[in-house]
């Protein structure tokens, strides 16, 4: 993770989860479309690399009940500062090139049964590199969940974020090959979650930067894009569109 990232991490942290906070039920869903994707049971080793501040990985502990804690993988302290001080979680410093390679240690030293990489493949360097590394520490019927946008999106930006957008971010298929030279079965399927959000409180999320794409902006950049948004959705007080997203598995496939 770029020192930029780590710093829109940084300043994020402390508004991140009121973001979503005007629709619970949209993290619900989210953590239980995980959920059923990796087929997730009690006995599970689980770990959620690139968690934040855990906000979609405590309800997938609430709904699992797994036995033992699930990993909340961030490089960002003050995002996992803001992990809930539960059982069921366990937070751990380190990126996901970190933990793949080796240079960080989990606290568990067994294999994982699942791993999640939610919206965090993308500030990746060697994606192929660090996906073959998470898919060397699952067990012998281990599942790697890859979950990210595809590279238009139809969320309400202002015209240059959505340009900086689908310049940055990864294309699937990319994802899917490297899961499958890891070694792993793969299946890819698409996931759309409704959002309706009041345009003044959208407004406040995109002057916080509630997506990394909008850190690559500087502040008059920023604020002449919200300008601009402001024009465009003028007669809209509330903002209602489709946010899609395509979920890549790959499943150990050895005896």
């Amino acid at each position: 993770m770029t020192d930029q990232i780590a710093d829109h991490y940084e300043r994020l942290a402390p508004s991140y989860d009121d973001h979503w906070t005007y629709d619970p039920e949209y993290v619900r869903q989210f953590s239980r479309a995980i959920t059923g994707a990796l087929r997730l049971t009690p006995s599970d080793a689980i770990a959620d690399i690139g968690c934040g501040t855990g906000l979609y990985t405590r309800q997938i502990a609430e709904d699992v009940q797994p036995r033992r804690p699930v990993l909340c993988v961030d490089p960002s302290t003050a995002m996992l500062d803001r992990v809930p001080a539960l059982s069921s979680l366990r937070p751990v410093l380190a990126s996901a090139e970190d933990v793949a390679s080796g240079r960080v240690s989990l606290p568990d030293p067994g294999p994982l049964d699942a791993i999640v990489v939610k919206e965090a493949i993308h500030h990746v360097a060697d994606r192929a590199a660090t996906i073959r590394g998470l898919a060397g520490l699952l067990s012998d019927h281990g599942r790697l969940l890859v979950v990210m946008l595809p590279t238009t999106i139809p969320h309400p930006l202002f015209a240059a974020a959505h340009d900086r957008f689908e310049e940055l971010q990864p294309d699937p298929a990319e994802i899917e090959e490297a899961l499958a030279a890891a070694g792993l079965r793969t299946s890819l399927t698409h996931r759309t979650f409704h959002v309706a959000v009041d345009r003044e409180r959208y407004v406040r999320m995109l002057e916080s930067r509630y997506m990394s794409v909008l850190g690559e902006f500087s502040d008059d950049e920023l604020a002449e894009g919200v300008a601009q948004f402001k024009h465009a959705y003028r007669e809209d007080p509330v903002l209602r569109f489709d946010d899609h997203f395509v979920f890549l598995k790959g499943s150990v496939t050895r005896a």
